[in-house]
């Protein structure tokens, strides 16, 4: 692992324990960064001076994360770090962030121009529940080196009534709400993306049934006299309504593709990096695609973060190519598998 890495690692293990994620028992102790591989899209073998290289022509960096996984977070700094000296005293740096919701990027400017503490910036801006341990690395690169920050995503109560209601809904908003928003209506997703979605929603059902490859044991459903029918309808479950849903993830990616295309417009110098989830950028879908309808023939590239068994062995992409480069991390190292460790007794508690 380079040096870098070893002093990133003792960083996240010297965050209290309070800044960790709620999942039950993962401590600081466990959450450090593992090996890693870095690939070209179609496989062959690659460094990070070969990413920094091809930053040279690009416009916007997508970095598609895998949010449990330290490796990942530990990787996106050194991106982050290679993008600025790339950029040199040339070009502009900034870093977009899925994980802030724009209706907060005066919070956000307002701390990185030393006007408030970090403390008042958390309290306010609804940072991401692992902030501490995963972006803050790289938010504070950004600060202490005069990087501005973008604030990217659609604010979480406009992408809900999507999911309730429907992508019209948003029409019912004032002036002033919109302005976190992107223009609507903002666009559909398309067939490549819409394949994805159905694909990623049956693989979430079939791991709600089931936990740490195991099938999860459900108590018996209590008897009930064959008169008796609820005053209500119970609420549907998680995937009651497919469409909207996969409309609130679209809205998702056209915000933040329009915040950086807005950003390129005012700065067409930039060199963006955007860190969001791999689902948002796999196989240049969701994100990349909106900011193209923004921002026709923007110069963008793509790295893919993907945990996997063996960081060594390459997993091709369904179709086509996962993005420009994959950087495969060792899946052992997320907090999910971390946790199942724990429940078959393979780690102390």
């Amino acid at each position: 692992m380079p040096v870098a890495a070893l002093v990133l690692t003792a960083t996240l293990i010297s965050v209290p324990a309070s800044a960790q994620d709620s999942s039950p028992g993962v401590g600081d102790s466990l959450y450090v960064p593992g090996e890693y591989q870095i690939y070209t899209g179609d496989g062959q073998l690659a460094t990070m001076e070969d990413i920094a290289s091809a930053m040279n022509s690009a416009q916007v960096v997508f970095i598609g994360e895998t949010h449990d996984d330290p490796t990942g977070h530990m990787l996106e700094l050194f991106i982050l770090q290679a993008a600025f000296d790339v950029a040199g005293s040339t070009r502009s740096t900034a870093l977009s962030m899925e994980f802030f919701q724009n209706d907060v990027q005066n919070i956000v400017n307002e701390y990185l121009n030393g006007i408030i503490t970090e403390k008042a910036f958390l309290a306010d801006t609804r940072p991401w529940t692992r902030y501490k341990t995963d972006y803050r690395p790289s938010f504070e690169f950004a600060r202490e080196n005069g990087i501005p920050v973008i604030a990217a995503n659609a604010p979480r109560r406009y992408t809900n009534r999507v999911s309730r209601l429907g992508r019209d809904s948003l029409e019912e908003l004032d002036v002033r709400a919109r302005q976190s928003l992107p223009p609507l209506p903002y666009g559909e997703p398309s067939k490549a993306y819409r394949d994805q979605w159905v694909h990623t929603m049956m693989s979430v059902m079939e791991q709600e049934s089931m936990k740490c490859g195991m099938p999860i044991e459900k108590e018996p459903a209590a008897q009930s006299p064959a008169n008796y029918a609820p005053a209500v309808a119970p609420p549907a479950g998680n995937h009651g309504n497919m469409g909207n849903i996969l409309h609130s993830q679209v809205l998702w990616d056209a915000s933040m593709a329009f915040r950086i295309s807005e950003h390129l417009k005012a700065n067409p110098d930039a060199l963006i990096v955007h860190m969001v989830g791999s689902f948002h950028v796999a196989r240049g879908t969701g994100t990349p695609e909106h900011l193209q309808s923004y921002r026709p023939g923007t110069d963008a590239m793509i790295i893919m973060m993907r945990a996997v068994d063996d960081v060594n062995s390459f997993e091709q992409a369904p179709s086509g190519t996962w993005g420009d480069f994959v950087i495969q991390t060792d899946v052992s190292k997320t907090l999910e598998s971390i946790e199942c460790a724990r429940n078959q007794g393979l780690l102390e508690r």
